[in-house]
């Protein structure tokens, strides 16, 4: 009668433990880092002004009109997001592209708004 040996069996084990290790790890290099920012727009102002990334998280913002409604405009990311005063908007997007991106509020109740500019890095 032929056993199967030990060092067969201790090996099969070892290959599955390190297939599954491996899967494991692999599963979380494809799950994003999620980053939270919080951005408040006052005074016709974003604070704060300069936002930077890593690239391929994924940016998870709070955005906050304070005074009066505000905007918050992306075009590399085609986002506009608009709060009314007193108001928080929640918002996600992938930060797929490097570089630096301008961001602003688009609304045109009062001229200053035009002044409101941030930037987004993304490394």
């Amino acid at each position: 009668m032929n056993r199967p040996r030990p060092t067969f069996a201790i090996v099969c084990g070892s290959l599955f433990v390190t297939t599954a290790l491996l899967t494991v790890l692999s599963a979380r290099e494809r799950t994003p880092q999620v980053r939270e920012v919080s951005i408040d727009g006052d005074h016709y102002a974003f604070s704060p002004a300069r936002i930077e990334v890593q690239k391929d998280e994924v940016v998870k913002v709070s955005f906050h009109a304070r005074d009066i409604a505000h905007s918050f405009a992306l075009d590399a990311y085609r986002i506009v997001k608009r709060a009314a005063a007193g108001q928080t908007v929640t918002f996600e997007f992938r930060a797929d592209q490097a570089g630096t991106f301008p961001f602003y509020c688009n609304l045109s109740q009062d001229e200053r708004c035009r002044q409101m500019r941030g930037e987004l890095v993304v490394r």
